[in-house]
Protein backbone atom coordinates (compact mmCIF):
# COMPACT_ATOMS: atom_id res chain seq x y z
CA UNK A 1 0.00 0.00 0.00
CA UNK A 2 1.05 3.59 -0.34
CA UNK A 3 1.09 4.23 3.06
CA UNK A 4 3.26 1.25 3.91
CA UNK A 5 5.89 2.60 1.11
CA UNK A 6 6.19 5.50 3.03
CA UNK A 7 6.22 4.57 6.36
CA UNK A 8 9.27 2.20 4.96
CA UNK A 9 10.76 5.25 3.09
CA UNK A 10 10.59 7.04 6.36
CA UNK A 11 12.10 4.26 8.59
CA UNK A 12 14.70 4.06 5.88
CA UNK A 13 15.77 7.58 5.72
CA UNK A 14 15.44 7.77 9.74
CA UNK A 15 17.94 4.92 9.47
CA UNK A 16 20.21 5.94 7.39
CA UNK A 17 20.44 9.89 8.58
CA UNK A 18 20.31 8.77 12.50
CA UNK A 19 23.39 5.78 11.68
CA UNK A 20 25.36 8.39 9.52
CA UNK A 21 25.47 10.77 12.60
CA UNK A 22 26.19 7.82 14.93
CA UNK A 23 29.22 6.22 12.89
CA UNK A 24 30.03 9.99 12.61
CA UNK A 25 30.59 10.33 16.41
CA UNK A 26 32.46 6.35 16.69
CA UNK A 27 34.81 7.60 14.23
CA UNK A 28 35.70 10.85 15.80
CA UNK A 29 35.98 8.96 19.30
CA UNK A 30 37.83 5.76 17.12
CA UNK A 31 40.50 8.19 15.85
CA UNK A 32 40.57 9.68 19.29
CA UNK A 33 40.92 7.83 21.87
CA UNK A 34 43.59 5.29 20.85
CA UNK A 35 45.52 8.32 20.30
CA UNK A 36 45.17 9.80 23.91
CA UNK A 37 45.39 5.59 25.41
CA UNK A 38 49.14 5.44 23.30
CA UNK A 39 50.01 8.91 24.35
CA UNK A 40 49.54 8.29 28.27
CA UNK A 41 49.74 4.57 28.18
CA UNK A 42 52.26 3.87 25.14
CA UNK A 43 51.86 1.27 22.31
CA UNK A 44 51.85 -1.58 24.36
CA UNK A 45 48.67 -1.06 26.14
CA UNK A 46 46.84 -0.18 23.36
CA UNK A 47 48.15 -3.40 21.17
CA UNK A 48 46.48 -5.02 24.55
CA UNK A 49 43.34 -3.57 24.49
CA UNK A 50 42.65 -4.10 20.79
CA UNK A 51 43.99 -7.49 21.15
CA UNK A 52 41.54 -7.81 23.90
CA UNK A 53 38.36 -6.50 21.90
CA UNK A 54 38.67 -8.76 19.52
CA UNK A 55 38.88 -12.21 21.54
CA UNK A 56 35.96 -10.79 23.38
CA UNK A 57 34.50 -10.93 20.09
CA UNK A 58 35.14 -14.31 19.96
CA UNK A 59 33.40 -15.49 23.05
CA UNK A 60 30.52 -13.78 21.39
CA UNK A 61 29.92 -16.85 19.32
CA UNK A 62 27.68 -18.41 22.01
CA UNK A 63 25.68 -15.42 20.78
CA UNK A 64 26.43 -16.35 17.11
CA UNK A 65 23.56 -17.72 15.04
CA UNK A 66 20.60 -16.96 17.08
CA UNK A 67 20.66 -13.39 16.32
CA UNK A 68 20.49 -13.37 12.44
CA UNK A 69 17.93 -16.46 13.14
CA UNK A 70 15.62 -14.68 14.56
CA UNK A 71 15.80 -11.46 12.03
CA UNK A 72 15.47 -13.51 9.26
CA UNK A 73 12.46 -15.70 11.18
CA UNK A 74 10.81 -12.18 12.21
CA UNK A 75 10.20 -10.36 8.77
CA UNK A 76 7.32 -12.11 7.44
CA UNK A 77 4.93 -11.54 10.69
CA UNK A 78 5.50 -8.51 10.98
CA UNK A 79 4.72 -7.93 7.55
CA UNK A 80 1.32 -9.70 8.32
CA UNK A 81 1.39 -8.15 11.72
CA UNK A 82 1.11 -11.18 13.45
CA UNK A 83 2.09 -10.39 17.04
CA UNK A 84 1.21 -13.82 18.14
CA UNK A 85 4.24 -15.19 15.84
CA UNK A 86 6.49 -12.37 17.20
CA UNK A 87 5.91 -13.02 20.44
CA UNK A 88 6.50 -16.57 20.03
CA UNK A 89 9.92 -16.18 18.18
CA UNK A 90 10.67 -13.94 20.81
CA UNK A 91 10.21 -15.82 23.86
CA UNK A 92 12.35 -18.58 21.81
CA UNK A 93 14.98 -15.85 20.89
CA UNK A 94 14.82 -15.17 24.91
CA UNK A 95 15.44 -18.41 26.22
CA UNK A 96 18.54 -19.06 24.14
CA UNK A 97 19.53 -15.37 24.99
CA UNK A 98 19.40 -16.36 28.78
CA UNK A 99 21.53 -19.68 28.58
CA UNK A 100 23.58 -17.19 26.10
CA UNK A 101 24.63 -14.95 29.10
CA UNK A 102 25.15 -17.98 31.93
CA UNK A 103 27.95 -19.65 28.86
CA UNK A 104 29.48 -16.30 28.34
CA UNK A 105 30.27 -15.36 31.56
CA UNK A 106 31.58 -18.75 32.31
CA UNK A 107 33.86 -18.45 29.11
CA UNK A 108 34.97 -14.71 30.10
CA UNK A 109 36.08 -15.58 33.46
CA UNK A 110 38.32 -18.70 32.02
CA UNK A 111 39.81 -16.00 29.63
CA UNK A 112 40.86 -13.47 32.01
CA UNK A 113 42.67 -16.49 33.64
CA UNK A 114 44.13 -17.93 30.82
CA UNK A 115 44.85 -15.15 28.34
CA UNK A 116 47.49 -12.78 30.37
CA UNK A 117 49.63 -16.43 30.40
CA UNK A 118 49.70 -16.74 26.70
CA UNK A 119 50.80 -13.38 25.11
CA UNK A 120 54.11 -11.57 26.04
CA UNK A 121 53.84 -8.41 27.46
CA UNK A 122 55.15 -6.51 30.37
CA UNK A 123 52.10 -5.40 32.14
CA UNK A 124 51.04 -6.52 35.75
CA UNK A 125 48.83 -10.41 35.38
CA UNK A 126 46.21 -8.96 37.54
CA UNK A 127 45.68 -6.01 35.91
CA UNK A 128 45.55 -7.78 32.40
CA UNK A 129 42.70 -10.07 34.15
CA UNK A 130 40.88 -7.49 35.27
CA UNK A 131 40.84 -5.44 32.32
CA UNK A 132 39.66 -8.50 29.84
CA UNK A 133 37.02 -9.14 32.72
CA UNK A 134 35.04 -5.73 32.72
CA UNK A 135 35.57 -5.72 29.09
CA UNK A 136 33.47 -8.21 28.42
CA UNK A 137 30.96 -8.37 31.99
CA UNK A 138 28.94 -5.53 29.66
CA UNK A 139 28.27 -8.24 27.13
CA UNK A 140 26.62 -10.56 29.66
CA UNK A 141 24.07 -7.68 29.95
CA UNK A 142 23.86 -6.91 26.72
CA UNK A 143 22.72 -11.12 26.26
CA UNK A 144 20.41 -11.38 29.43
CA UNK A 145 18.49 -8.09 28.72
CA UNK A 146 18.11 -6.15 25.34
CA UNK A 147 19.94 -8.79 22.39
CA UNK A 148 15.82 -9.93 21.81
CA UNK A 149 15.03 -6.10 21.81
CA UNK A 150 17.29 -5.44 19.25
CA UNK A 151 16.16 -8.05 16.88
CA UNK A 152 12.80 -6.84 16.83
CA UNK A 153 13.54 -2.98 16.48
CA UNK A 154 15.60 -4.32 13.09
CA UNK A 155 13.13 -6.26 11.83
CA UNK A 156 10.09 -3.72 12.02
CA UNK A 157 12.78 -1.61 10.12
CA UNK A 158 13.46 0.87 13.82
CA UNK A 159 17.32 0.21 13.57
CA UNK A 160 17.53 4.38 14.25
CA UNK A 161 16.44 3.53 17.78
CA UNK A 162 18.88 0.86 18.55
CA UNK A 163 21.41 3.56 16.45
CA UNK A 164 20.39 6.50 19.04
CA UNK A 165 20.28 4.62 22.19
CA UNK A 166 23.94 3.12 21.35
CA UNK A 167 25.28 6.59 20.31
CA UNK A 168 24.31 8.10 23.38
CA UNK A 169 26.20 5.72 25.85
CA UNK A 170 29.35 4.94 23.05
CA UNK A 171 29.74 9.45 23.95
CA UNK A 172 29.48 8.79 27.42
CA UNK A 173 31.59 6.16 27.17
CA UNK A 174 34.75 7.84 25.10
CA UNK A 175 34.23 11.22 26.86
CA UNK A 176 34.67 9.52 30.13
CA UNK A 177 37.42 7.46 29.36
CA UNK A 178 39.19 10.51 27.46
CA UNK A 179 38.55 12.15 31.31
CA UNK A 180 40.12 9.39 33.21
CA UNK A 181 42.96 9.27 31.10
CA UNK A 182 43.91 12.62 31.10
CA UNK A 183 43.04 13.31 34.42
CA UNK A 184 45.96 10.38 35.41
CA UNK A 185 43.59 7.51 36.21
CA UNK A 186 44.76 3.62 35.86
CA UNK A 187 43.71 1.99 32.72
CA UNK A 188 41.33 -0.59 34.80
CA UNK A 189 39.28 2.59 35.74
CA UNK A 190 38.58 3.04 31.85
CA UNK A 191 37.69 -0.40 31.21
CA UNK A 192 34.89 -0.33 34.73
CA UNK A 193 33.49 2.58 33.07
CA UNK A 194 32.62 0.95 29.61
CA UNK A 195 30.72 -2.27 32.14
CA UNK A 196 28.91 0.73 33.84
CA UNK A 197 28.05 2.57 30.89
CA UNK A 198 26.67 -0.74 29.12
CA UNK A 199 24.28 -0.99 32.20
CA UNK A 200 23.07 2.14 31.23
CA UNK A 201 22.16 1.19 27.72
CA UNK A 202 20.15 -1.91 28.70
CA UNK A 203 18.00 0.47 31.20
CA UNK A 204 17.09 2.91 28.30
CA UNK A 205 16.17 -0.14 26.03
CA UNK A 206 13.86 -1.29 28.74
CA UNK A 207 12.40 1.84 29.06
CA UNK A 208 11.68 1.92 25.32
CA UNK A 209 10.33 -1.53 24.76
CA UNK A 210 8.05 -0.98 27.94
CA UNK A 211 6.88 2.43 26.99
CA UNK A 212 5.78 1.16 23.19
CA UNK A 213 5.53 -1.98 23.31
CA UNK A 214 3.15 -3.09 26.09
CA UNK A 215 1.86 -6.31 24.19
CA UNK A 216 5.37 -8.18 24.05
CA UNK A 217 4.73 -11.62 26.06
CA UNK A 218 7.83 -13.45 26.40
CA UNK A 219 6.11 -15.98 28.54
CA UNK A 220 3.80 -17.86 25.77
CA UNK A 221 5.06 -21.03 23.86
CA UNK A 222 8.48 -20.96 22.43
CA UNK A 223 8.80 -21.17 18.79
CA UNK A 224 12.22 -22.40 18.32
CA UNK A 225 11.40 -24.01 14.94
CA UNK A 226 11.30 -20.26 13.80
CA UNK A 227 14.83 -19.72 14.89
CA UNK A 228 15.94 -24.04 13.89
CA UNK A 229 18.50 -22.89 11.30
CA UNK A 230 20.69 -21.12 14.41
CA UNK A 231 23.43 -23.84 14.09
CA UNK A 232 23.79 -23.50 10.43
CA UNK A 233 23.76 -19.72 11.06
CA UNK A 234 26.62 -20.05 14.54
CA UNK A 235 29.19 -22.13 11.45
CA UNK A 236 29.10 -19.11 9.20
CA UNK A 237 29.62 -16.41 11.99
CA UNK A 238 32.12 -18.59 13.60
CA UNK A 239 34.02 -18.42 10.05
CA UNK A 240 32.86 -14.46 9.85
CA UNK A 241 34.25 -14.10 13.35
CA UNK A 242 38.01 -15.96 12.90
CA UNK A 243 37.98 -14.43 9.54
CA UNK A 244 37.48 -11.14 10.84
CA UNK A 245 39.58 -11.09 13.75
CA UNK A 246 42.65 -13.92 12.24
CA UNK A 247 45.29 -10.68 11.55
CA UNK A 248 44.90 -9.37 15.44
CA UNK A 249 45.55 -12.59 16.91
CA UNK A 250 48.07 -14.02 14.10
CA UNK A 251 50.09 -11.02 14.70
CA UNK A 252 50.11 -10.74 18.82
CA UNK A 253 51.62 -14.05 19.01
CA UNK A 254 53.84 -13.79 15.83
CA UNK A 255 54.79 -10.09 15.75
CA UNK A 256 54.02 -8.47 19.03
CA UNK A 257 51.67 -6.01 20.71
CA UNK A 258 53.63 -3.01 19.29
CA UNK A 259 52.82 -4.23 15.59
CA UNK A 260 49.20 -4.72 16.38
CA UNK A 261 49.08 -1.57 17.31
CA UNK A 262 50.28 -0.52 13.90
CA UNK A 263 47.60 -2.78 12.71
CA UNK A 264 44.71 -1.54 14.58
CA UNK A 265 45.40 2.26 14.52
CA UNK A 266 44.94 1.89 10.52
CA UNK A 267 42.25 -0.55 10.76
CA UNK A 268 40.26 1.97 12.73
CA UNK A 269 40.28 4.11 10.20
CA UNK A 270 38.81 1.80 7.74
CA UNK A 271 37.07 -0.75 9.80
CA UNK A 272 34.93 2.50 11.63
CA UNK A 273 33.99 3.84 8.13
CA UNK A 274 32.90 0.17 7.13
CA UNK A 275 30.58 -0.13 10.43
CA UNK A 276 28.91 3.24 8.80
CA UNK A 277 28.02 0.82 5.68
CA UNK A 278 26.85 -1.47 8.17
CA UNK A 279 24.47 1.04 9.94
CA UNK A 280 23.46 1.81 6.29
CA UNK A 281 22.67 -1.52 5.49
CA UNK A 282 20.70 -2.25 8.79
CA UNK A 283 18.88 0.36 8.33
CA UNK A 284 17.59 -0.26 4.47
CA UNK A 285 17.78 -4.43 4.82
CA UNK A 286 14.66 -4.89 5.91
CA UNK A 287 12.56 -3.47 3.42
CA UNK A 288 14.52 -6.08 1.05
CA UNK A 289 13.39 -8.68 3.67
CA UNK A 290 10.10 -7.45 3.99
CA UNK A 291 9.81 -7.18 -0.34
CA UNK A 292 11.21 -10.94 -0.79
CA UNK A 293 7.82 -12.34 -0.74
CA UNK A 294 6.42 -10.02 -2.99
CA UNK A 295 6.98 -11.22 -6.65
CA UNK A 296 10.79 -12.25 -8.07
CA UNK A 297 10.46 -9.09 -11.00
CA UNK A 298 9.62 -6.12 -7.98
CA UNK A 299 12.32 -8.02 -5.54
CA UNK A 300 15.35 -8.27 -8.90
CA UNK A 301 14.47 -4.44 -9.38
CA UNK A 302 15.05 -3.04 -5.59
CA UNK A 303 17.76 -5.60 -5.09
CA UNK A 304 19.41 -4.38 -8.21
CA UNK A 305 19.38 -0.95 -7.13
CA UNK A 306 20.39 -1.50 -3.54
CA UNK A 307 23.63 -3.63 -5.43
CA UNK A 308 24.25 -0.30 -6.98
CA UNK A 309 23.82 2.12 -4.57
CA UNK A 310 25.76 0.90 -1.94
CA UNK A 311 28.77 -0.09 -4.03
CA UNK A 312 29.14 3.06 -5.55
CA UNK A 313 28.13 5.02 -2.54
CA UNK A 314 31.31 2.39 -0.89
CA UNK A 315 33.88 2.56 -3.15
CA UNK A 316 33.15 6.59 -3.43
CA UNK A 317 33.77 7.17 0.40
CA UNK A 318 36.93 4.69 0.92
CA UNK A 319 38.79 6.18 -1.94
CA UNK A 320 38.49 9.18 -0.62
CA UNK A 321 39.79 7.81 2.67
CA UNK A 322 42.53 5.88 0.84
CA UNK A 323 43.83 8.81 -0.85
CA UNK A 324 43.89 10.63 2.92
CA UNK A 325 45.02 8.17 5.32
CA UNK A 326 48.79 8.69 4.56
CA UNK A 327 48.75 12.65 5.28
CA UNK A 328 46.27 12.00 8.25
CA UNK A 329 48.86 9.33 9.67
CA UNK A 330 51.85 12.03 9.78
CA UNK A 331 49.41 14.44 11.45
CA UNK A 332 48.02 11.63 13.98
CA UNK A 333 51.16 9.58 15.08
CA UNK A 334 53.91 13.22 15.14
CA UNK A 335 53.80 12.20 18.84
CA UNK A 336 54.35 8.32 19.13
CA UNK A 337 57.93 8.18 19.05
CA UNK A 338 57.79 4.46 20.34
CA UNK A 339 57.48 3.23 17.01
CA UNK A 340 57.25 4.01 13.46
CA UNK A 341 53.32 4.07 12.24
CA UNK A 342 54.22 5.43 8.19
CA UNK A 343 53.95 2.73 6.34
CA UNK A 344 52.42 3.80 2.37
CA UNK A 345 51.74 0.07 1.43
CA UNK A 346 49.51 -0.46 4.29
CA UNK A 347 46.38 1.95 3.35
CA UNK A 348 46.49 0.78 -0.23
CA UNK A 349 45.92 -3.29 1.47
CA UNK A 350 43.71 -1.87 3.86
CA UNK A 351 41.40 -0.32 0.84
CA UNK A 352 41.54 -3.49 -1.22
CA UNK A 353 39.94 -5.43 1.64
CA UNK A 354 37.17 -2.49 1.89
CA UNK A 355 36.61 -2.89 -1.49
CA UNK A 356 36.14 -6.90 -1.46
CA UNK A 357 33.90 -5.90 1.53
CA UNK A 358 31.51 -3.41 0.11
CA UNK A 359 31.29 -5.87 -3.10
CA UNK A 360 29.47 -8.84 -0.99
CA UNK A 361 27.07 -6.64 0.58
CA UNK A 362 24.49 -7.00 -1.05
CA UNK A 363 24.45 -10.70 -2.27
CA UNK A 364 25.19 -11.60 1.43
CA UNK A 365 22.14 -9.67 2.52
CA UNK A 366 20.39 -11.62 -0.31
CA UNK A 367 21.82 -15.07 1.36
CA UNK A 368 20.43 -14.11 4.64
CA UNK A 369 17.06 -13.13 3.87
CA UNK A 370 16.62 -16.05 1.74
CA UNK A 371 17.46 -18.54 4.78
CA UNK A 372 20.44 -20.29 3.03
CA UNK A 373 22.69 -20.63 5.99
CA UNK A 374 22.74 -24.59 5.76
CA UNK A 375 23.38 -24.23 1.66
CA UNK A 376 26.27 -21.97 1.74
CA UNK A 377 28.06 -22.97 5.32
CA UNK A 378 30.83 -24.90 3.68
CA UNK A 379 32.10 -22.19 1.52
CA UNK A 380 32.12 -19.57 4.35
CA UNK A 381 34.21 -22.20 6.25
CA UNK A 382 36.47 -22.28 3.26
CA UNK A 383 36.95 -18.44 3.68
CA UNK A 384 38.23 -18.57 6.96
CA UNK A 385 40.34 -21.65 6.43
CA UNK A 386 42.17 -19.64 3.47
CA UNK A 387 42.82 -16.69 5.60
CA UNK A 388 44.07 -18.57 8.40
CA UNK A 389 46.56 -20.65 6.31
CA UNK A 390 47.43 -17.91 4.01
CA UNK A 391 48.22 -15.66 6.85
CA UNK A 392 50.09 -18.15 9.27
CA UNK A 393 52.46 -19.21 5.69
CA UNK A 394 52.62 -15.45 5.27
CA UNK A 395 53.34 -13.51 8.16
CA UNK A 396 56.79 -14.95 8.80
CA UNK A 397 58.16 -13.51 5.86
CA UNK A 398 55.76 -10.71 5.43
CA UNK A 399 54.74 -9.55 9.00
CA UNK A 400 51.70 -7.29 8.76
CA UNK A 401 51.81 -7.30 5.05
CA UNK A 402 51.11 -10.86 5.58
CA UNK A 403 48.34 -11.08 7.11
CA UNK A 404 46.50 -8.25 5.01
CA UNK A 405 47.64 -10.65 2.30
CA UNK A 406 45.96 -13.64 4.20
CA UNK A 407 42.81 -11.41 4.11
CA UNK A 408 42.70 -10.50 0.45
CA UNK A 409 42.75 -13.93 -1.00
CA UNK A 410 40.47 -15.28 0.99
CA UNK A 411 37.64 -12.32 0.26
CA UNK A 412 38.74 -12.58 -3.53
CA UNK A 413 37.33 -16.44 -3.66
CA UNK A 414 34.69 -15.77 -0.93
CA UNK A 415 33.01 -12.35 -2.59
CA UNK A 416 32.87 -14.12 -5.88
CA UNK A 417 31.43 -17.03 -4.39
CA UNK A 418 28.53 -14.82 -2.98
CA UNK A 419 28.09 -12.81 -6.05
CA UNK A 420 27.71 -15.95 -8.13
CA UNK A 421 25.74 -17.94 -5.52
CA UNK A 422 22.94 -14.83 -4.99
CA UNK A 423 22.44 -14.17 -8.78
CA UNK A 424 22.69 -18.23 -9.86
CA UNK A 425 20.93 -20.21 -7.37
CA UNK A 426 18.71 -17.38 -5.46
CA UNK A 427 17.35 -14.73 -7.87
CA UNK A 428 18.15 -17.55 -10.63
CA UNK A 429 19.65 -14.42 -13.02
CA UNK A 430 22.83 -13.90 -14.70
CA UNK A 431 25.76 -12.97 -12.94
CA UNK A 432 26.46 -9.88 -15.61
CA UNK A 433 24.49 -7.24 -13.89
CA UNK A 434 26.34 -7.64 -10.38
CA UNK A 435 29.86 -8.15 -11.97
CA UNK A 436 29.46 -4.96 -14.36
CA UNK A 437 28.65 -2.71 -11.41
CA UNK A 438 32.29 -4.14 -9.32
CA UNK A 439 34.19 -3.72 -12.00
CA UNK A 440 33.19 -0.64 -12.83
CA UNK A 441 33.46 0.86 -9.59
CA UNK A 442 36.91 -1.25 -8.62
CA UNK A 443 38.23 0.21 -11.95
CA UNK A 444 36.85 4.36 -10.84
CA UNK A 445 38.67 3.21 -7.80
CA UNK A 446 41.96 2.58 -8.57
CA UNK A 447 41.77 5.49 -11.31
CA UNK A 448 41.15 7.83 -8.82
CA UNK A 449 44.12 6.05 -6.26
CA UNK A 450 46.31 6.35 -9.41
CA UNK A 451 45.84 10.28 -9.81
CA UNK A 452 45.39 11.11 -6.51
CA UNK A 453 47.38 8.93 -3.89
CA UNK A 454 50.37 10.03 -1.89
CA UNK A 455 49.84 13.57 -3.48
CA UNK A 456 48.76 15.92 -0.49
CA UNK A 457 52.45 16.34 1.32
CA UNK A 458 51.34 20.24 1.95
CA UNK A 459 48.40 19.02 4.70
CA UNK A 460 50.23 20.07 7.28
CA UNK A 461 47.19 20.76 9.84
CA UNK A 462 43.78 18.88 10.19
CA UNK A 463 42.31 22.18 8.85
CA UNK A 464 44.84 21.64 5.93
CA UNK A 465 43.72 18.20 5.97
CA UNK A 466 39.90 18.60 5.95
CA UNK A 467 40.11 21.36 3.00
CA UNK A 468 41.84 18.69 1.07
CA UNK A 469 39.52 16.34 1.94
CA UNK A 470 37.02 18.33 0.34
CA UNK A 471 38.25 19.15 -2.93
CA UNK A 472 39.35 15.75 -3.43
CA UNK A 473 36.18 14.64 -2.40
CA UNK A 474 34.42 16.72 -4.71
CA UNK A 475 36.35 15.80 -7.75
CA UNK A 476 36.49 11.83 -6.71
CA UNK A 477 32.61 11.99 -6.45
CA UNK A 478 32.21 13.66 -9.97
CA UNK A 479 34.52 11.08 -11.22
CA UNK A 480 32.39 7.95 -9.75
CA UNK A 481 28.86 9.67 -11.00
CA UNK A 482 30.34 10.34 -14.30
CA UNK A 483 31.29 6.74 -15.06
CA UNK A 484 28.25 4.83 -13.50
CA UNK A 485 25.64 6.98 -15.60
CA UNK A 486 27.67 5.97 -18.70
CA UNK A 487 27.98 2.40 -17.63
CA UNK A 488 25.06 1.74 -15.60
CA UNK A 489 22.70 4.33 -17.07
CA UNK A 490 19.36 2.76 -16.49
CA UNK A 491 19.93 2.12 -13.06
CA UNK A 492 20.80 5.07 -12.41
CA UNK A 493 17.74 6.39 -13.47
CA UNK A 494 15.78 4.32 -11.53
CA UNK A 495 17.36 6.32 -8.50
CA UNK A 496 16.34 10.08 -10.01
CA UNK A 497 12.79 8.69 -10.05
CA UNK A 498 12.57 7.16 -6.74
CA UNK A 499 14.50 10.33 -5.22
CA UNK A 500 12.01 12.48 -7.93
CA UNK A 501 8.69 10.42 -6.40
CA UNK A 502 10.05 11.12 -2.67
CA UNK A 503 10.03 14.25 -3.29
CA UNK A 504 6.90 14.81 -5.04
CA UNK A 505 5.05 12.80 -1.89
CA UNK A 506 7.07 15.33 0.89
CA UNK A 507 5.48 18.13 -0.68
CA UNK A 508 2.36 16.80 -0.84
CA UNK A 509 2.73 15.75 2.81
Amino acid sequence: SRRAAGMNAKKGIYNIVFGILGQALTVVFAIIVPKVIIEYYGSEVNGLLSSISQILVYLGLFEAGVGTASLQALYQPIAEGGKKDINSILSATNKYYKRTSKLYFAALVVFSVIYPFVVKNSLNTFLVMALIFFGGLGNVVNFMYQGKYKILLQAEGKSYIVTNITTIVNVLINVGKIILIIAGFQVLAVQVVFFAFNVLQMALFEIYIHKNYGWIDLSVEPNEAAISQKNSVLIHQISTLVFSNTDVLVLSVFSGLKVVSVYTVYNYIYSTVLNLFNTVNNGLVFYLGQNYHKGKEHFIHIYRVFELDITVFGYYVFTVIGVLTLPFMNLYTKNMTDYNYIDKLLPVLFLTIQLLSIARFASNNLINIAGHFKKTQSRSIAESAINLIVSFLAVYKFGIYGVLIGTIVAMVYRTNDMIIYANHRILQTSVISSYRIMIVNILTAVLCMILFYDKIHWAGSYMLLIGAGIVYGIIILGIFLAVNLICNWNLMKTNFSMVKQLIKRKIAC
